[in-house]
Formats: C-alpha cells, structure tokens, sequence
C-alpha cells in the first residue's frame, strides 16, 4: 500500500513537471536555453522514478511526447532563426539594391543630363555650320553674280557708268570726246558747277578752227536718260605736254551720271592684261564702247609716258574715257593713236595712247584743282562717285 501510494505521488509529480514542462515550451519561442533545461529536468526527473513498467511506459510516452515538442520547438527556433538571418540578409539585399538603384538611378540622370547637353552641343555646332554655310552660300552666290556680271555686264549699268559720263566735242572740222567727272552745287557760291577731262589737242584743234568757239565756248554734247543736252564749256587749265585738258560746262543744270574715277592710292596697282573699255564719239557718232586691254605702261613720247591699249579707237576718240572692264572707274584720257605711212596714213586702231589717271592728278594737283576728283576708297573694286 505504501509502494502505490508513493508510485501515485510520483506519477503526480510526473505529471506536475509535464504541465510545468509544457508551460514552459510554450514560452520558449526563440529560446534555445529553456530546451536545454527541459532536456536536463526530464533526465533528473526520470531517474528519480522506479522503473516499474506502467510507469515506465507512461514515463517514456510522456518523455516522447516531450521530446516530439522539444523537437518541434527547436524546428521552430531553427527556422525562426534561419528566418531571422534571412531576413537580416534580405534587409542588407534590399538596402543595398535600394543604394544600388539610387546608384544607377544617379548615373542615369548624369547620362541623361550628359546626353542632353551633347544633343545640345551638337544641336549649336549644327545651327553654327548650318549658318556659315548659308553664309558661304550668300557669298558664293555673291560672287558668281559678280563673275556673272564680269561675263555678261548689265547692259543698264554699263550705260549709266561708261556712256553717259561721255561727252562730244564739237568744232567746224574737229569732233572729240571727254567725260564728265564731277556735277555738283558749289558749297560757297551755291552755283551747280560740270567740269569735263579732255585732251587739250582737241581743244586746241577747235578753237583753231572755230573762231565761234572761242568768242561763245566750245560746243559740248552730253548724253542724260532723258536725251541730248546742248551747253558750251571753257577751258579752265591744260598742260600740252600731257595731252590733257579741264573744262567747265556753262550750264546750272545737275547731271546724275558722273563718271567714278579710280582713287589715288590705286592707280598704282593698274597692270598690264587689265581689261578696259575705251568710250569716245568716233568719227562724230554717240558715245560707243570697245573693249580690250593694257597692252603695255611704258611708252614714253616727246617726254611723256603713256599707257597703250589694244581697245579698237579711232579718229573722235581723242579726249573719251578709258575705263576698267571689271570695276567701271576711269583709269585714263584717250590722247593719240599710232598710224603707218606718211602720205596716206593708215590708222592702226587696236594702239591707242592714253594719258595714266595718275599724271592727270599730279597735273590737277599743280594747277590747284586736284579738289575737284574727290573718290572715296574702292569696294569690292569698285570707286564711289565723286562728291
């Protein structure tokens, strides 16, 4: 009786430790401690038991059952702290593909940003390229217009530069040409004053043969848009050595088509092969044109040097205008032509003589009239109109 009674104490405390042993698995959790202990009072408690083999039996299925939970328990640790571990190394996985995101996230923007900036640069160079090359192509097509008009001139413009600053000398049984250089209202008197260039060869032979012309002036045609003007001129200075002459015209009218004169400081640079055209009143006609070229600069006579163009003239030239081809400014004054033979002289008219616009504005400068060509500097070849 004493046995089973200290049996059933036993199995009651067996049973108090499982409850105990159950309450504290159930607070284990994460613990891995407490299941250690478990395992150790289990063992204690165990051997404290008689080995009687209801008991035993009893004891061992509670033990298992124990151990199944322990088992779980420690499962559920092992994986809550696998979990944990996961879930440390997931957090540093995502922070870090968070840092790399924004990394990239960064770069992109700067490719971007780079991007754009070259799209931008290369947007400019465009806009600059494509503007320098309208500007080439406004110049090119410039300078084909130009060529253009070097191959085949505007035939208004060859009028209003080369003919009709022509003028025509008129005597009994001499006829000449001269062009008119300057057309404008006196700043002191108020007077509109014509002053015409000559050869003074022509001059001379009109007032020798034209007792007329030296009581009333010289009769001078001049050519304007609007037809013939009628006037008379009086020679203001000359210099025979040079073939040249000055005439004033007697009339108030203001013509608007002077001839452009080449600047002093250029008639140096006048070569040999320059095109030229010879304007003059051949024979007594209308100013015409022939075209041709300096044929040489040196060609010195009775002391003086002129020029020799190769620019058909003939008689009636003498005193008319010898003009650069591509520019239209006056570079010279018709003076002589070479002939052949000495009974009947044969006119050789491609060897013509003129006077160099530099003598004659070393000439002016002397008789104090140099103020009377007044050009400005040349542009793309060509002079401005007197003042």
């Amino acid at each position: 009786m004493k046995r089973t009674l200290v049996e059933i104490l036993a199995g009651l405390a067996v049973l108090v430790l499982m409850a105990s042993f159950h309450h504290r698995l159930a607070r284990l959790n994460d613990d891995a401690e407490e299941v250690k202990e478990l395992r150790s009072l289990i063992e204690q408690t165990s051997r404290r038991i008689a080995p009687e083999p209801a008991i035993d039996t009893v004891r061992r299925e509670l033990i298992a059952k124990v151990d199944e939970r322990v088992a779980e328990l420690e499962r559920r640790i092992a994986d809550a702290t696998r979990s944990a571990k996961d879930a440390s190394f997931l957090k540093e996985e995502v922070e870090q593909a968070r840092q790399t995101a924004a990394s990239i996230k960064a770069e992109i923007e700067r490719d971007v940003s780079r991007t754009r900036e070259l799209v931008q640069t290369y947007a400019n160079e465009l806009r600059i390229r494509s503007e320098t090359a309208n500007q080439s192509a406004e110049r090119d097509r410039a300078e084909i217009e130009k060529l253009s008009g070097l191959v085949q001139p505007d035939p208004d413009e060859l009028t209003r530069d080369l003919l009709l600053p022509a003028v025509q000398l008129n005597g009994q049984d001499t006829v000449g040409s001269g062009t008119l250089i300057r057309s404008c209202r006196d700043a002191a008197t108020g007077k509109v004053e014509n002053w015409v260039l000559t050869a003074y060869h022509v001059v001379r032979n009109i007032l020798t043969d034209s007792p007329e012309s030296q009581r009333e002036g010289i009769a001078v045609t001049l050519y304007d848009p609007s037809g013939k003007v009628e006037t008379r001129g009086e020679l203001v200075a000359f210099d025979k050595d040079l073939d040249s002459a000055l005439l004033r015209l007697r009339t108030d009218r203001q013509f608007s088509h002077v001839a452009r004169v080449l600047p002093r400081d250029q008639a140096d640079r006048i070569q040999v092969w320059e095109d030229v055209y010879a304007i003059g009143c051949p024979l007594g006609n209308d100013p015409i044109p022939t075209r041709g070229s300096i044929a040489s600069k040196h060609n010195v006579l009775n002391g003086t040097n002129y020029w020799m163009i190769n620019a058909p003239t003939y008689y009636g030239n003498s005193g008319g205008g010898i003009f650069l081809a591509e520019s239209r400014v006056l570079v010279g004054v018709f003076s002589k032509i070479y002939t052949h033979g000495r009974g009947n002289p044969v006119v050789i008219p491609h060897m013509g003589l003129c006077t160099p616009i530099q003598s004659i504005y070393e000439w002016l400068d002397r008789e104090k009239l140099g103020h009377l060509i007044q050009t400005q500097p040349a542009m793309d070849g060509l002079a401005s109109p007197p003042k």
